[in-house]
């Protein structure tokens, strides 16, 4: 592919961007800061330098074609790694050496995150630590395409398996999924929970969509079962809260969950809790483990990073 034969510039990209989100062509107008006749023969202009169609108008709304999301599918990964770029230079100008993107999934703990600030700041202060929003889905699916640079994520295994001669990983705590209900759940005394206690429970999650070698995968597919109502939360914070008001149950790793447990119930599975406690009841009779583990491609200016994080967390 000859990137120089390339027919489109930035301000086509902006503009189906912009485009695509607007209600109307007056807004899409209004947001690029341009007249309604300007932005007509911009798109005029991009359409004849692709020979295609990208949006046909409908009222006073345009419709995007199939060859416009196309375009729009690889104009949102060209701008915003566009902004990325342009960040990192307005930091690495500012005194900072490397700015190091780090994903996390969204159902990950946050506990070290002060002690890892704190000695990047002593033994690396010139390395920027970023934790990177978009990669909180699939953390380790963003460090393969490149968006972060290192991904801590959870596995029903050890030992991960990768391209050792890109990617490198080391292993960093063994974790366990645990049940989280309220104190006044009626299952909350319960020694242990087997998938069908869960048949009849409103269960509340971060994702409705199952996640790799997480609960589904692990608890409730061998089974065969899926709780009645599953009711989706976007906030760690907000799924304890309702597990608090006993609104419904939820299964969460015991790293997470730890901090938001009363004194005196902290990891004792089957021991109770006052009115607004979280009670942890282990799933199955041997529990399911989980292993955490970071993962970051194989580069000589993440050595002292990646080593310095990794004995932070183990720590």
């Amino acid at each position: 592919m000859d990137l120089s034969k390339s027919q489109l510039n930035i301000s086509h990209l902006k503009m189906i961007c912009t485009i695509a989100q607007a209600e109307t062509v007056k807004e899409a107008a209004e947001s690029l800061f341009i007249t309604q006749p300007a932005l007509s023969n911009r798109i005029r202009e991009a359409e004849r330098r692709l020979k295609t169609k990208l949006f046909t108008r409908r009222g006073r709304k345009l419709i995007i074609t199939t060859a416009g999301e196309r375009l729009l599918h690889s104009a949102k990964k060209i701008l915003e790694e566009l902004a990325r770029a342009e960040h990192d230079i307005a930091r690495l100008s500012d005194g900072v050496e490397l700015v190091l993107r780090l994903g996390l999934p969204h159902y990950a703990s946050f506990r070290w995150l002060p002690e890892v600030m704190r000695q990047f700041g002593s033994h690396l202060p010139g390395i920027e630590l970023e934790i990177t929003a978009s990669a909180a889905k699939q953390p380790l699916t963003a460090l393969f395409h490149g968006e972060v640079d290192i991904a801590i994520v959870s596995s029903a295994n050890q030992v991960l398996t990768l391209d050792n001669n890109l990617y490198g990983s080391d292993f960093l705590l063994e974790d366990e999924l645990l049940a989280c209900l309220s104190a006044r759940h009626g299952k909350a005394g319960q020694g242990f929970l087997t998938a069908q206690d869960f048949a009849e429970e409103t269960y509340i999650t971060n994702s409705v969509v199952p996640e790799k070698d997480r609960e589904y995968e692990l608890f409730f597919q061998p089974e065969n079962v899926m709780p009645r109502k599953v009711l989706q939360v976007g906030f760690n914070e907000a799924i304890v809260e309702l597990v608090k008001a006993n609104i419904g149950v939820t299964i969460l790793s015991k790293n997470l969950i730890e901090p938001h447990l009363k004194s005196g119930a902290r990891a004792e599975h089957g021991q109770g809790g006052g009115e607004g406690a979280i009670q942890t009841v282990r799933l199955g009779q041997n529990g399911v483990k989980i292993y955490w583990h970071l993962v970051y491609v194989k580069q000589p200016h993440l050595d002292a990073p990646v080593a310095l994080l990794t004995k932070v967390l183990k720590r």
